[in-house]
């Protein structure tokens, strides 16, 4: 089997698990509560928020096509909006003092747009790199 192919194709659910994990792992942090030792863990919550996680991480697949990209400029600045559209949104709805969990879908939006960013650098060096290679 293609590794390359493999990558392509399942590294989002890798980064999906990332952020999953770590909403499970800040779940254990309840937030402002007046005793935070006898605060239960927040399993619904949790998990509505993995959930929530694993529906952005599938519109952004939907929107890369991560088997068939291949420097598409186009996909690339529309996955850039929604990611950017995803933190201003995370941007409006920050309040502080919440559970931890709460929290992990607005570093996943800024960890996105910001993975997005630097690969549309790497792309653009290599698109000039080549370039410059053909016109020796």
């Amino acid at each position: 089997m293609n590794v390359r192919l493999l990558g392509r194709r399942y590294f989002l659910v890798v980064y999906w698990l990332v952020f999953a994990t770590w909403a499970v792992n800040w779940g254990k942090y309840p937030g402002l509560v007046v005793s935070p030792e006898l605060a239960p863990y927040p399993w619904k919550a949790v998990g509505v928020t993995c959930g929530v996680l694993a529906v952005e991480v599938a519109i952004l697949y939907a929107i890369l096509r991560p088997v068939t990209f291949d420097r598409s400029w186009g996909r690339l600045g529309f996955a850039l909006l929604y990611g950017a559209c995803l933190l201003v949104f995370s941007a409006f709805t920050f309040v502080t003092d919440m559970p931890g969990y709460y929290y992990v879908p607005a570093y996943f939006s800024a960890v996105t747009v910001l993975a997005l960013v630097v690969l549309a650098l790497l792309l653009g060096l290599a698109g000039l790199l080549r370039r410059g290679r053909h016109a020796l």
